[in-house]
């Protein structure tokens, strides 16, 4: 039987993915502990944490994207030391593969800002790749770009500890269910109500419903351009035809990538619909095979076993959303991570803890994450991705 729900609590998160988790954990830490977070479903069982890798890379090409990595990254090399939790780190390392000169324009021009933030990456010659990963088709490459200190961790694991630390310090977490209003007064967001039509009186709101979040939004009378994407992934079968070990490699041209995974490979398959379809398409499977076969020529004889879909959700500019709208000042979004929820998580908690805690960012300059930025048309496009949307 499901718990009867609080009527109020002082922050009200809408969402229990990696980032409403993170949020309130460090809500906790700051000794707010009236905190209440909502999910439609079950924790962990579906949204964008649910599909995610945990993957974890520097490579961006803007400063801000690029600092989120590595707030979050000291964070999660500490996680053991500071939850008694093992992140399960891989440290396979991130190789983007660029076929077009304006691509390969861009990875020098992020490699000399990654330079100045003291962030190692090394630039590769076709060459150079095809001597380090000899499996890797490179007659039509313009370069790599190389970031071996990044890899990969336990998503579940990382999101479970994160809501059990949060509940410790006496946040309450409610599964299934569904917000379908938010209470408007005096400019000011004072309540939710859910399906089941119940009012919890709320101080402060929180929108981390990631690919839920311009729904959430809509509801208390605000424009956020966040939509879900649909991308396919498929696994294999034991596959050993190329090593064991070797870095994520990302066709930046098509979004198709490979990771190894336990014995067999995961493959980056094709976007899809701006929708929440969970169908698995035929055509995505070929589309995947071919443009395995065209980078990993070894991936021939590779037999796909399985196949699901995934959510990103995404902003126009591939960048999140993180702050208050001038026009509903406790209603804090924080979501559209386009792809990066997971890696960027601790970062992002830290500074909505601190937003709602101290009433500014303090971890991190947020002002081009600005929720205002859409108006203004002050975009900050991120094109280094490992989807084509």
């Amino acid at each position: 039987m499901r718990p009867e729900l609080p009527q109020k609590a002082n922050v009200v998160i809408v969402g229990s993915g990696i980032i409403g988790a993170v949020i309130a954990y460090y809500l906790t830490r700051k000794g707010i502990s009236d905190v209440l977070v909502l999910e439609q479903g079950e924790i962990g069982s579906q949204g964008a944490t649910s599909a995610c890798l945990g993957g974890l890379r520097t490579q961006f090409s803007t400063a801000v994207n690029i600092r989120f990595s590595l707030i979050s990254r000291k964070v999660y090399r500490r996680f053991k030391e500071e939850f008694g939790v093992d992140p399960g780190f891989k440290p396979y390392g991130y190789l983007f593969l660029a076929t077009t000169p304006k691509q390969w324009t861009i990875f020098k021009s992020t490699s000399r800002l990654m330079k100045v933030l003291d962030v190692p990456v090394e630039s590769l010659s076709p060459q150079e790749v095809s001597r380090r990963w000899p499996f890797i088709r490179v007659d039509d490459l313009s370069g790599g770009s190389y970031t071996k200190e990044d890899g990969f961790y336990s998503p579940i694991e990382i999101l479970q500890t994160y809501v059990k630390k949060a509940r410790q310090g006496g946040t309450v977490f409610m599964e299934k269910v569904q917000v379908t209003g938010i209470s408007i007064n005096n400019n000011s967001a004072v309540g939710i109500q859910t399906k089941d039509a119940h009012n919890i009186k709320a101080g402060i709101v929180v929108n981390a419903a990631g690919p839920w979040a311009g729904r959430v939004a809509s509801m208390a009378g605000l424009e956020l351009p966040i939509v879900p994407l649909k991308r396919h992934l498929f696994f294999t079968d034991t596959f050993h035809e190329i090593p064991d070990i070797f870095p994520m490699v990302i066709d930046v041209d098509s979004g198709w990538y490979m990771k190894r995974e336990g014995r067999g490979l995961i493959l980056g398959g094709p976007t899809g619909s701006k929708s929440f379809s969970q169908h698995v398409d035929f055509d995505a499977k070929e589309w995947t095979a071919e443009k395995s076969i065209q980078r990993i020529p070894a991936l021939e004889r590779a037999k796909i076993i399985r196949g699901w879909v995934g959510h990103y959700e995404m902003t126009p500019d591939h960048h999140a959303v993180i702050g208050a709208f001038p026009e509903l000042r406790n209603f804090i979004c924080a979501a559209g991570f386009s792809g990066h929820g997971f890696q960027h998580a601790p970062a992002a908690g830290m500074i909505v803890a601190e937003l709602i805690a101290n009433g500014k960012a303090e971890t991190e300059d947020i002002y081009p994450l600005r929720p205002t930025r859409f108006k203004e048309n002050d975009l900050i496009y991120e094109p280094i991705t490992a989807f084509r949307d």
